[in-house]
């Protein structure tokens, strides 16, 4: 039986790095628009949204907002059905050459693209000890192309019952005119907040959903800000030409995040000059650049304790509007960050036979802040150990990463080995440490990886 109208709409407001991604987060909006478009609930019990339960219906949430949610609402007929087709959408713009990248403004928004996502993850040390990994993502989805913000409502308006003053005085005779919501919009907003607690041992996730209207969730350029209800990057300095300083701020269960960002490496570009191709299939390429390091200063309170931490983490940025070929199933990606000043990201996408994908690709960055790109025959990878997770599914748990013409050979080894967000689908996301040899001589170092399409159902 389908849930009340207001439940859908109150779940829905209050509430993939290397393109790879998008296998994810196609999947995770696949579900979103299907309930949208069928009234069938969207979110399971971990999920750390606004539900019914926590707000109260709202009145403007009328029958005819629910009407032109459905009309602009794809329905796949399947959670994989928008990755399954290599075709790509009509309306949206594509990745199909290299651009000029333009900052801050490319810190912000691309609402002419299907998707785009903010990915931060990081590694913190409390002057108290305390350790932490963390992950702090937003995603941005168009359910289609066009007007990217919710209807505008007349000041001195209610929301949902606006209507133009030529309509109040076209007279009794005159046709009703159709409402216009606050709540309409076309832009679906998702975030993940992830923390890898190494002390107690323990790791804790949660996600969130969002309609991008009504000030619930958004992305701005200038000055840069990108948020979902009270989790948010924004800019420290908004008079900013092009350096990406930020605050993290961020709260659940029992962890509250407020931390300040600072861009201590150059903008990578990724792929050929920022065009990322994932697949030969049109459109499957993105727009992909990253900040390797970023100095990390704030507080971390836990369980109302507040902890001084600093430390360092990594920022993704991409955005397109294709998906992954139709033989692809998955990947691993790996962001190593040397004690050196170095760094390295390099995923591995997968076929579904369990071959590499020729496309998979890399960036590595010298301690002088050079670069140079690797393609997949440049990154040999190995896998040492496996970890089953309890919910279905095994990972790959340790790897020996090679690159030959760097002289480069390391050990990355998780450092907890449950670090699976329960979201849908789920994934594999955590803190890892980097030890080997480069040109003869001992590195060391910390790492984020991400392993998705690896879970399997429970039996």
């Amino acid at each position: 039986m389908s849930p009340p109208r207001t439940s859908v709409l109150a779940r829905v407001s209050n509430g993939s790095r290397s393109w790879g991604r998008v296998f994810r987060f196609m999947q995770l909006l696949a579900a979103i628009t299907m309930t949208l478009a069928a009234c069938s609930p969207g979110t399971s019990d971990h999920v750390a949204a606004r539900t019914s339960a926590d707000a109260p219906a709202r009145p403007d949430a009328t029958e005819t907002d629910e009407r032109a949610l459905r009309a602009d609402t794809p329905a796949p007929a399947s959670r994989l059905g928008a990755l399954d087709n290599e075709t790509l959408p009509a309306g949206f713009a594509a990745a199909t050459e290299p651009i000029r990248f333009e900052f801050p403004r490319d810190h912000g928004p691309h609402p002419d693209f299907r998707h785009e996502w903010w990915y931060i993850t990081g590694h913190l040390d409390a002057k108290s000890g305390e350790r932490f990994g963390f992950e702090l993502t937003f995603f941005r989805f168009a359910l289609a192309p066009g007007d990217s913000t919710a209807e505008p409502v007349p000041t001195g308006t209610s929301a949902g019952t606006a209507r133009s003053n030529s309509d109040v005085h076209a007279g009794p005779n005159a046709a009703p005119a159709p409402v216009r919501s606050a709540w309409r919009t076309r832009q679906i907003y998702m975030a993940h907040f992830a923390v890898t607690d190494l002390d107690r041992e323990t790791f804790h996730a949660s996600e969130r959903f969002a309609r991008g209207a009504l000030g619930l969730a958004g992305a701005q350029p200038a000055p840069f800000r990108v948020w979902l209800d009270d989790w948010s990057l924004e800019s420290l300095d908004p008079g900013a030409t092009s350096a990406f300083n930020v605050r993290l701020r961020a709260a659940d269960k029992g962890y509250v995040f407020d931390l300040t960002l600072n861009a201590q490496s150059p903008v990578i570009l990724n792929g050929d000059a920022g065009l990322s191709r994932k697949s030969s299939a049109p459109g499957a390429a993105s727009y992909y650049y990253s900040i390797p390091r970023l100095a990390v200063q704030g507080t971390v309170k836990r369980d109302g304790q507040p902890l001084e931490v600093s430390g360092i983490a990594w920022l993704d940025r991409e955005w397109g509007s294709g998906s992954l070929g139709s033989d692809q199933q998955g990947w691993d990606w790996f962001a190593l960050q040397f004690d050196d000043g170095s760094a390295l990201m390099f995923y591995s996408l997968r076929k579904r036979d369990g071959q590499r994908d020729e496309h998979s690709a890399g960036t590595w960055l010298a301690p002088d802040g050079s670069t140079q790109a690797l393609s997949s025959d440049d990154v040999l990878i190995d896998v040492n150990d496996f970890w089953n997770s309890p919910r279905g599914g095994r990972y790959p748990a340790r790897w020996r990463l090679r690159a030959p013409s760097l002289a480069l050979d390391v050990d990355i080894q998780p450092r907890l080995a449950d670090q699976e967000l329960p979201t849908d689908p789920r994934y594999w996301e955590g803190a890892a440490t980097i030890r080997g040899t480069r040109a003869g001589a001992n590195v060391a170092g910390r790492a984020y990886v991400e392993l998705v399409g690896y879970a399997r159902s429970e039996r």
